[in-house]
């Protein structure tokens, strides 16, 4: 049953001027709407699209930048760590180990006054260096809790114990009052000064060997190209040049030797022992005369600035170029770097100590208090 036109009408306030014909048969009304509004929307689903493809890339060389910074500050931390075991533990341990009593014999004083061990006596000479907690008798101590690892030598080498240190040109392995007053014999003092010479011989090649592979590694940088490469595709063509602009903050920051980093040598080795004789009295103070010629490595440092400079971070900046999109937007003349004329991702990575607390401090673990426990931080 179809409702008399003007009941409708009257249902809904219309006129028979505005409403000439029956509502039913309009058709088409959203036609000019859609002419509008569907353009719109494919604009706005292609912006969405060229946002997130713009997106995607610059976080895909954001990562890339974050993984290239850190690997390659991992070779900074490994030469600090490794050169702060070789100038402290090692010798520290070493010498405890096998001139500590027991299992070695005590050297009876002359005066009859008591006994003196040899790893004691060596130390006070200034021989090498030990914990400053160190307990006689009693095994290494355990430093892994420790924030800061007090190794350091003995007053007669004072000099020794600052950055850079003051290596005199000599050492003296038993020193002329301990000639006088230990019954300390030359060729026990002979056996002792080739142990010396055979392992600080050793310190000074291993130590050599880790300064010349982490020159070699970080001669052109490797190991931030080439991960920039694998994690972006770029420099298909050359994957060894790749990355230059990031390499440049760690150019900037080159450890060398020679340069910035120091290995510290002393020339002749002296010492004074009793020489068995015939007759009263059975014994004479013997000396090395003229003192023995021996370039002896002793320790390896890192010059301060380039020790905070390392702590505080390196900062990485690398350029990137933005594909081109629908809208023919020119982003790398639209956002450039400050230092560039495309835009850059950046990073900044450091090698921090506990000697670096919220940025300050010296950064210094390698030496004096040489704490193995250098860490790599990338910050955002």
């Amino acid at each position: 049953m179809i409702m008399p036109k003007k009941i409708l009408q009257k249902i809904f306030g219309l006129s028979s001027i505005l409403c000439p014909i029956p509502f039913t048969v309009r058709r088409g009304q959203l036609i000019i709407p859609s002419v509008l509004v569907v353009p719109s929307l494919l604009l706005f689903v292609y912006l969405i699209f060229e946002t997130a493809k713009l997106s995607r890339e610059k976080i895909r060389h954001q990562f890339a930048i974050d993984s290239a910074a850190f690997i390659q500050m991992g070779d900074y931390t490994n030469l600090f760590n490794r050169t702060a075991y070789v100038n402290g533990t090692f010798p520290y341990r070493v010498f405890k180990e096998v001139y500590e009593c027991p299992p070695n014999v005590y050297v009876p004083r002359t005066d009859d006054s008591g006994e003196v061990c040899p790893y004691d006596m060596l130390y006070k000479a200034g021989n090498f260096p030990k914990y400053s907690g160190d307990v006689s008798g009693e095994p290494p101590v355990a430093l892994d809790s420790e924030g800061k690892w007090d190794i350091k030598f003995a007053a007669a080498r004072s000099g020794m114990n600052q950055n850079p240190p003051v290596v005199p040109d000599t050492l003296t392995l038993v020193t002329e009052q301990q000639g006088i007053k230990l019954y300390i014999f030359w060729d026990p003092v002979i056996g002792i000064y080739k142990f010396y010479a055979q392992f600080y011989t050793l310190l000074g090649s291993i130590e050599k060997s880790q300064i010349t592979v982490f020159e070699r590694l970080t001669e052109n940088f490797n190991f931030f190209r080439k991960s920039y490469y694998l994690n972006t595709g770029e420099c298909r063509n050359n994957p060894g040049g790749c990355a230059e602009e990031g390499v440049a903050g760690f150019k900037a920051n080159a450890i060398r030797s020679g340069n910035n980093f120091h290995m510290h040598y002393i020339n002749k080795i002296r010492f004074w022992a009793k020489v068995p004789q015939s007759g009263i009295p059975p014994y004479y103070l013997g000396k090395t005369n003229p003192p023995i010629d021996i370039k002896l490595f002793q320790l390896a440092s890192v010059d301060k600035a380039s020790l905070i400079a390392a702590g505080r971070g390196y900062e990485v900046y690398q350029g990137w170029d933005v594909q081109s999109n629908y809208f023919n937007i020119d982003f790398n003349k639209l956002v450039p770097c400050s230092n560039m004329s495309r835009p850059c991702v950046h990073a900044m990575v450091a090698s921090q100590c506990p000697a670096m607390v919220d940025g300050t401090g010296d950064n210094n673990c390698v030496w004096p208090n040489p704490t193995p426990k250098y860490s790599t931080r990338l910050y955002p």
